[in-house]
C-alpha cells in the first residue's frame, strides 16, 4: 500500500491480498463444481445409448437367434438338387429311403428344422402347419418334409414329440437320422453351414413328375406364398 501512495496510485477500491486470494478460491471451487455437474449430466444423457448399444452386440452374439427375417418376406430361385441315396427314420422309427419319398409322383415341400430351435424353426413348423391346413382337396397329393439337421438330439420322440405340437398328419413326414446322412443331405440341397447355430429359413419345392427341379425360397415365406409357388410350379 505504501509503494502505491510512493508512486501517486491511490489506494481507494483496492482490495487487501488475503482477501483476494480467497475469492480466487471460492472462483475456482465454483469453476470446478460447475465442470463435475456437467460431466454427470452428459454421462446421465448417454447412458442410455451405451446401454443399447451393449444389447445390440449382445443380441449378433447369440447366435441361431440373431434372425430378423420378417415372416412373407422371400426370394424365389430355381435350383437342381440331386437328392442322395440315403435313408432317414420317420417318426414311428421306420426307415424311410429320401430318395424314393420325393422323387414319386407327389409335388413336395420341404424344408429343415430341428427341435431345440427357438428362432425361426417354430414359425417355420407353423408356416407348414398352416399350408397343411390349407392345401384342401385339390392339394391331396402334396407332400410335406421336414429333415432335422441336429439328428444326434432329435430321436424318433423328440421328433414325435415336437411333431405333437403342429398337429402333424398324413401329408406331412418329420424325418431324422445319423448326423452323416443328415449332413450329406444338407450339402445336396446347398444348406449345410456347420452350425445348427447358423441355420437359415429356406424352403424347397418340387412339381409332380419333376426329377431333380427344385424352386428354392430364401426367407419366411408364409403358407399361402408357398401354396402359390407350388401352384405356379405345377402348372409350368
Amino acid at each position: 500500500m505504501k509503494d502505491r501512495k510512493k508512486y501517486g496510485i491511490s489506494n481507494e477500491g483496492v482490495v487487501p491480498l488475503k482477501t483476494r486470494l480467497g475469492m480466487r478460491i471460492v472462483a475456482l471451487c465454483l469453476v470446478m463444481g460447475s465442470m463435475l455437474a456437467s460431466s454427470h449430466i452428459l454421462a446421465g444423457e448417454h447412458q442410455p445409448e451405451m446401454n443399447h448399444i451393449g444389447h445390440q452386440h449382445g443380441h449378433e452374439q447369440s447366435g441361431h437367434d440373431h434372425h430378423t427375417e420378417k415372416p412373407g418376406v422371400y426370394s424365389s430361385t430355381a435350383v437342381m438338387n440331386s437328392v442322395p441315396d440315403v435313408k432317414l427314420t420317420d417318426l414311428s422309427g421306420a426307415e424311410v429311403a429320401l430318395q424314393n419319398l420325393v422323387s414319386g409322383d407327389s409335388p413336395v415341400i420341404l424344408n429343415f428344422i430341428f427341435t431345440t430351435c427357438t428362432a425361426i424353426c417354430p414359425v417355420m413348423s407353423a408356416t407348414f402347419q398352416q399350408v397343411q391346413e390349407q392345401l384342401g382337396p385339390d392339394h391331396r397329393n402334396v407332400l410335406l418334409v421336414s429333415i432335422s439337421i441336429d439328428p444326434e438330439h432329435d430321436t424318433p420322440a423328440k421328433l414325435k414329440e415336437y411333431a405333437s405340437r403342429y398337429k402333424v398328419g398324413y401329408q406331412w413326414k418329420m424325418l431324422t437320422g445319423s448326423l452323416e446322412n443328415s449332413i450329406q443331405v444338407e450339402k445336396a440341397f446347398g444348406v449345410f453351414n456347420g452350425d445348427k447355430m447358423n441355420h437359415t429359413p429356406v424352403t424347397f419345392l418340387k412339381a409332380q413328375g419333376s426329377e431333380n427341379q427344385w424352386v428354392r425360397l430364401d426367407g419366411l415365406a408364409n403358407a399361402s406364398d408357398i401354396i402359390n409357388e407350388l401352384d405356379k410350379l405345377q402348372t409350368k
